[in-house]
């Protein structure tokens, strides 16, 4: 018999989405074990019904709750309440759902400060009467307001990793995420010296964020270009380093809720380095871990 599932997506872009279309031909054996019964990315279902006289979410009773995207308005919290309330394994699918993501970046900044940058509808005026979806204090993580079962963190999560989780899931087997770094897969060579200390570079400039891409196959961090590696959990084969771009730290730190700076502030002081070095730090640290609180505004 196959497992039903409930797929939602809130304060996200869609892309954990297409992650899961990602798993090419394997996505053909899944659908052989799975009935997708609520998608609104897929399919037309309402939250209320027309003749409904509730404000009550409306999330089909389901076996498996899939939920990508954070917590930003009081819908995103009422819809991601009712998946766990109706589903008995509740997903966390990417980074915005396990950690805040880059939606996140916007707890430095007060919610109704934040809502005076947004520009009105198309064909309304700036100082004009509009409605906003109301917001909650921060953009939260999932697991910061319900309880979640397993967790696959990334943006996108990695293909593998999610389809792991999955089938873990529907085995009625336990899912455990890596607790390694990005830097115990990474195939750039460690030699153990900064380019700061070979060529007197200041270390402000070139702690910046990465623009060109070097060619050297060697420690970018070495090399003086920030990379959040050595504060990031491994899973995901290390892929931005294979392509020579530093870890932005999409998977997160290797715990969820930690706060990765604790842990990179020893690789700074390795190679000489220290928090003034880190160009926009209070981002650089959390650019998709800005939930639980690991970012705040900025007073």
């Amino acid at each position: 018999m196959s497992a039903t599932v409930v797929i939602e997506s809130l304060a996200a872009c869609a892309g954990c989405e297409v992650a899961i279309l990602d798993q090419g031909e394997k996505l053909f054996s899944i659908l052989e074990e799975i009935a997708i019964i609520h998608a609104p990315i897929l399919m037309d279902h309402k939250y209320f019904a027309a003749t409904s006289d509730t404000d009550a979410i409306n999330i089909p009773g389901a076996d498996i709750g899939i939920i990508s995207g954070g917590i930003r308005t009081e819908e995103n919290l009422a819809v991601a309440r009712a998946v766990r309330e109706n589903c008995r394994i509740v997903i966390a699918n990417g980074s915005c759902a396990c950690l805040g993501g880059i939606p996140a970046l916007a707890n430095v900044i007060r919610p109704d400060v934040l809502k005076d940058g947004i520009y009105p509808p198309e064909g309304q005026a700036k100082d004009s009467d509009y409605e906003l979806p109301a917001f909650t204090g921060r953009v939260m993580a999932l697991n910061e307001v319900l309880q979640v079962d397993v967790f696959v963190p990334g943006c996108p999560p990695p293909v593998e990793l999610f389809a792991a989780a999955l089938t873990a899931v529907l085995a009625g087997s336990p899912f455990n995420l890596p607790e390694d770094t990005i830097c115990n897969e990474c195939p750039q060579i460690k030699e153990k010296r900064t380019v700061a200390a070979d060529n007197g570079l200041a270390f402000p400039e070139m702690l910046r964020p990465l623009e060109p891409v070097p060619l050297e196959k060697r420690c970018l961090f070495e090399q003086g270009y920030f990379c959040l590696g050595a504060a990031t959990r491994n899973g995901c084969g290390a892929r931005c380093l294979q392509a020579g771009l530093p870890c932005r730290g999409c998977m997160g730190p290797r715990r969820i809720g930690e706060n990765p700076r604790a842990e990179l502030m020893g690789s700074l002081s390795v190679y000489g380095y220290t928090l003034r070095d880190v160009y926009d730090r209070r981002a650089a640290f959390n650019w998709f871990t800005g939930a639980h609180n690991n970012l705040r505004p900025i007073r």
